[in-house]
């Protein structure tokens, strides 16, 4: 059983945490302490890759100038509003979209809110909506490396240039007497708005995916034609409630009277709805639609499934890049929204929509950046921004298709609950590699060391540089197994602006190649 510390650090016990067992000292060839606690781990770890590791080593100068920071004057506003910090409410956004004359009014839109998966539902959306041949706004959050991820047009970001002159004009509006004081989600909100709402080519539909909540964020402001609740779970306890009932009712006040509302969990948003007063049409996952025959295939654990139910006339199978359980579920709730913005577009409209079975064709290519993406497949590596106990646990029912020896990369903001996001790794792991990162909103790697320490003994743990974690995470995979990097899309933005990390999903985001060389 190894611990690697670096030679300067040292483990020391928190109050609520008992230090490790008794260890003893030895020197290993890697310049490294290591604490072994004398229970030797099996040796079925593979001949040692050369090195460099591609996925590791290869910094993409491609890529690197796109994830620099755009230094124009909107996104210097922008930054300067981030001091402010969080501030939920619909006031001030309202009267800045009043300002700039309702860009939220010129297209429709349809809002996607949740605990888990709403990433992923929104990307699946609004591919199924383009694919019969609507022209679509993405609107997202939060970024992986730069602000313009959030903000795309069928599929890929729009560039820093165009976001920024939008910002400009939502800088303008909010410095009118009165000045507005926007929080940095707001007039980034506002400036997506704008953007969509004069887009040439006109766009035909916006898909917005709630920032945090529902009730009161800024996404909101809006009159969506058909809402979506993905799964919920415990996050955000602090501002959205203790209580998952708490948290649909915060969840559910994006629905809207007499409008599509789909949902993943109706017995904990039909309750929300009435204690709000609204009366809209449910589309439940479980009732409308339901998911059958799952199967993976390949390294990257393609999925394939059924859906069935009142909702469609004939069963309907699906493929799909992003894999796993949930995912089919996603896709689920995506078709039950197409479906429904289909019913909607052609009463208000008279524009129809093609047949489901058509667009579902489309699902096979979407694939949200570090949503259990496979960047390499010798080793095995996979990256996902899972950050909370429920996204955590589905993400290890993925990973145990697999195998259940995986060493993971692991890196938590400091107001999660790491504890268990740990019990929810703890199945499939063999090895934790904990890296010390820049952040100062993450927890700090030794401290989660002891918590990893504590709850999965049998693992074996180290604490060094994220570059140093990566490496000796490779060289320990077995056959049947490989490395996950995942807990904070905080870190995971910090290693994909360092080089140590790429995602070609995000370069497909981006309008790059996705295996563009330097």
């Amino acid at each position: 059983m190894l611990v690697f510390i670096p030679m300067s650090a040292a483990l020391r016990p928190s109050n609520s945490l008992k230090p490790p067992k008794s260890v003893r000292l030895r020197w290993l060839n890697c310049g490294r302490r290591v604490l072994d606690r004398r229970r030797a781990a099996p040796d079925n770890r593979t001949a040692e890759p050369a090195w460099p590791y591609p996925i590791f080593a290869r910094i993409n100068r491609t890529v690197n100038e796109a994830l620099v920071s755009h230094d124009g004057p909107g996104h210097r506003w922008l930054a300067a509003l981030g001091q402010r910090g969080m501030e939920l409410g619909l006031q001030r956004i309202a009267a800045l979209l009043q300002r700039l004359d309702h860009p939220e009014r010129q297209v429709p839109v349809v809002a996607v809110a949740g605990s888990d998966g709403k990433g992923s539902t929104s990307a699946m959306l609004a591919a199924l909506l383009q694919a019969s041949g609507l022209h679509v706004g993405h609107y997202t959050s939060p970024h992986l490396s730069e602000t313009r991820e959030r903000v795309a047009v069928d599929g890929v970001a729009v560039t820093a240039q165009a976001l920024d002159d939008a910002l400009i004009v939502v800088q303008q509006a909010s410095v009118a007497d009165p000045p507005l004081d926007p929080t940095p989600f707001e007039a980034l909100t506002a400036a997506a708005l704008q953007l969509f709402a004069h887009w040439q080519p006109r766009l035909d539909v916006m898909v917005l995916e709630i920032g945090l909540g529902g009730r009161l964020d800024a996404v909101n402001a809006t009159e969506p034609v058909v809402s979506v609740i993905t799964h919920l779970s415990y996050d955000h306890t602090s501002v959205l409630g203790t209580s998952l009932q708490q948290i649909a009712w915060e969840k559910a006040g994006i629905a809207r009277d007499g409008r599509a509302l789909v949902c993943a969990q109706p017995g904990l948003i039909k309750p929300a709805l009435r204690k709000h007063g609204i009366t809209a049409r449910l589309l439940a996952l479980g009732t409308e639609l339901t998911v059958h025959h799952v199967a993976f295939a390949g390294a990257a654990l393609r999925t394939s499934a059924v859906l069935r139910g009142p909702a469609l006339a004939d069963d309907l199978f699906i493929e799909l890049r992003q894999p796993g359980r949930h995912q089919a579920e996603n896709a689920a709730l995506a078709v039950l929204a197409y479906l429904a913005y289909a019913e909607w577009v052609l009463a208000a409209r008279g524009q129809a929509l093609v047949a489901v079975d058509e667009a579902a064709l489309a699902l096979a290519a979407v694939a949200w950046p570090l949503r259990a993406e496979v960047v390499q497949t010798d080793p095995l590596v996979v990256v996902d921004a899972a950050h909370n106990p429920a996204g955590m646990a589905a993400l290890a029912a993925l990973l145990a298709e697999r195998g259940k020896a995986w060493q993971v990369v692991l890196a938590v903001r400091s107001d999660r609950d790491a504890a268990e996001l740990v019990r929810a790794l703890m199945p499939i792991a063999q090895g934790f590699f904990l890296p010390r990162c820049a952040n100062p909103t993450l927890l700090p790697a030794a401290d989660l060391a002891l918590i990893v320490d504590q709850i999965a003994p049998a693992c074996s743990v180290a604490v060094a540089s994220a570059s140093r974690c990566f490496i000796q995470a490779g060289r320990e995979v077995g056959k049947d197994s490989g490395v996950i990097i995942t807990g904070s899309q905080h870190a995971l933005g910090e290693w994909l602006q360092a080089g140590l990390l790429t995602s070609p999903q995000l370069q497909r985001r981006l309008g790059l190649p996705e295996n563009a060389q330097p």
